[in-house]
């Protein structure tokens, strides 16, 4: 009894690694429309956690560029993406590696500085990845 349950337990994760790991053409599609048009923190948390087995090629740039959006021009959100991350370290990652060199370099010296700058109080170390991910 105890081998068909553990038996039916890694089938069962088996089955969804290996679902989370294959990004359909549907979800391409919809990853590569939503990627770039997110607006908050919470829409590209949900959007990681819908699609973050798509991210690769358009999508990932697209992912960066709202990412890099945000933390150039929405700033004072940034609280609200510590809260996100301290709770998901997947997330945090995830975030971090869309700093990357497909964001515009103006774009990357404006996240530094907010970071280095205007970092809030209990987000110091976030505030170091991003900095650090930035330059």
């Amino acid at each position: 009894m105890n081998v068909v349950l553990a038996s039916a337990l890694g089938l069962a994760l088996h089955a969804e690694a290996s679902q989370e790991s294959t990004c359909s053409p549907q979800d391409a599609k919809a990853a590569e429309i939503e990627a770039s048009a997110l607006k908050d923190w919470d829409s590209v948390y949900r959007s990681f956690k819908r699609f973050r087995h798509c991210d690769d090629g358009a999508v990932s740039e697209g992912y960066s560029d709202s990412i890099g959006q945000l933390l150039a021009q929405h700033w004072k959100y940034v609280t609200r993406l510590n809260s996100l991350v301290s709770a998901n370290k997947r997330f945090e990652r995830f975030v971090i590696k869309h700093i990357d060199d497909t964001v515009p370099a103006e774009t990357l010296q404006k996240i530094a500085q907010n970071a280095h700058s205007n970092c809030p109080k209990n987000s110091e170390r976030l505030c170091k990845l991003i900095e650090g991910a930035a330059r």
